[in-house]
């Protein structure tokens, strides 16, 4: 039995779901595991490209059971798009965990009603798909939980008790208010749609846990370094997408969490706001985002764009423990006859190369390193002996910034474009 947990090591759009979909084709069961559809898991395979959001990345395996887990935030209306662009006979293996919270029309008014106010210094930068005020009535004990849409006598006394509250915040920022009957409306189309695929997933799980020769993956969204607790707090997502919070989530114990592949890209990206301290703002900076298309799957936004912060890296694999990982998007790096990491901090004179809290990294000024680059076309190779010498040396220090070894290096965006070591 193998238990393998994919963990973003950045900031997000590490390139998880094509390592997902990559590690998925043999897997047994697919579990995401956290987040909702504010993020996006870019995946090309023999059906064509995707950018998925909710849907598990092991969607294209139809011999995987596809779970949505109890950490996830689901919007059925987001999924039923989602799936219409999908082959319907690969649908037939999508669970949802009854435990999974919705995200319901209030909260994504909410949602950008609540980003609309903040100051332009204090934007979170959140994508208005109502997955903070989801997660915030989750911890208020107020959630609606997707099993409830099977039990409508039980919903409808939910909504009653809490759609009074609901509607005095819409009505306070004058938008638009909901009845009881509306509400009850919808969620009953989504258990017409939804309502066969809607179970207790844990004997899913532990059936396949149990058995010696099954294989379940973990998917997280977004990266650590956006994580609730652990990530640039306060512009943060609501969920911890660690391998701490995959262990709690998917219903299965630490102790049964065979690897944790870390994946990062060969550079870094950043959606949304907050420090990053290997941002670039010149051409190279500009060239890393036309050459690698860093623009959002979700919003389309233009990704802010920097070297490598090994800092950040370094962190990543602590706080989450990474027996290996994966580096994406090698390939961008084809051109550039020098490339940087930032492989410590300034802070007001002092350099570290441990990764302080948010306001500490607002203060920090990158100290770079150079490598020389390999000036030539990397995405045909197939084996590691195939790369050039100077991208092997690069691959080779990620590793050493990392203290785990690599598994994977990405040259592109199709299945075969991953040299596994």
């Amino acid at each position: 039995m193998s238990v393998i947990s994919i963990i973003g090591a950045q900031w997000g759009d590490e390139g998880k779901g094509r390592i997902v979909d990559y590690l998925a084709t043999d897997a047994d069961v697919v579990i995401r595991y956290q987040g909702g559809d504010n993020a996006g898991h870019t995946v090309v395979n023999e059906y064509g490209k995707f950018a998925l959001h909710i849907v598990p990345s092991g969607i294209f395996n139809p011999k995987a059971i596809s779970i949505v887990g109890v950490g996830a935030v689901v919007n059925f209306d987001t999924m039923q798009g989602e799936l219409a662009g999908i082959p319907a006979e690969l649908h037939r293996n999508l669970r949802i965990d009854v435990r999974a919270h919705l995200i319901m029309p209030y909260h994504c008014l909410l949602d950008g009603a609540e980003e609309a106010r903040r100051s332009a210094h204090d934007k979170i930068g959140t994508t208005k798909r109502g997955i903070g005020p989801c997660y915030s009535d989750k911890a208020a004990r107020e959630g609606i939980r997707a099993g409830e849409i099977l039990d409508p006598e039980g919903l409808r006394a939910h909504l009653e008790k809490i759609l009074p509250k609901k509607n005095r915040e819409l009505e306070y920022y004058g938008l638009q208010q909901f009845t009881v009957d509306e509400l009850m409306d919808k969620c009953a189309y989504w258990a017409k749609i939804f309502g066969s695929r809607i179970v207790d997933t844990i004997p899913i799980v532990r059936e396949a846990t149990a058995c010696k020769d099954s294989k379940v993956v973990l998917e997280g969204q977004l990266g650590i370094m956006r994580d609730l607790d652990w990530g640039i707090y306060p512009y943060t997502t609501s969920s911890n997408p660690t391998s701490g919070g995959a262990a709690n989530v998917s219903g299965i114990a630490p102790n049964r969490i065979t690897d944790i592949i870390g994946v990062t890209k060969a550079y870094s990206t950043s959606v949304g706001g907050g420090p990053f301290v290997a941002e670039l703002f010149d051409d190279d900076g500009k060239k890393l985002r036309e050459i690698g298309a860093e623009y959002g799957a979700t919003t389309g936004r233009p990704r802010r764009c920097g070297w490598l912060d090994a800092v950040a890296l370094d962190y990543s694999s602590y706080i989450n423990g990474f027996t290996s990982i994966a580096v994406t998007k090698m390939d961008v790096l084809d051109t550039f006859d020098e490339i940087k990491v930032c492989e410590a901090y300034d802070i007001d004179g002092k350099i570290t190369r441990y990764l302080p809290d948010t306001k500490g990294q607002e203060k920090a000024k990158p100290v770079w390193k150079v490598f020389k680059g390999w000036k030539c076309d990397t995405t045909g190779c197939r084996k590691w002996e195939d790369l050039p010498k100077e991208a092997q040396e690069y691959v080779k220090a990620i590793g050493e910034y990392a203290h785990c070894p690599v598994s994977y290096v990405s040259v592109g965006p199709e299945r075969e474009q991953i040299i596994i070591l």
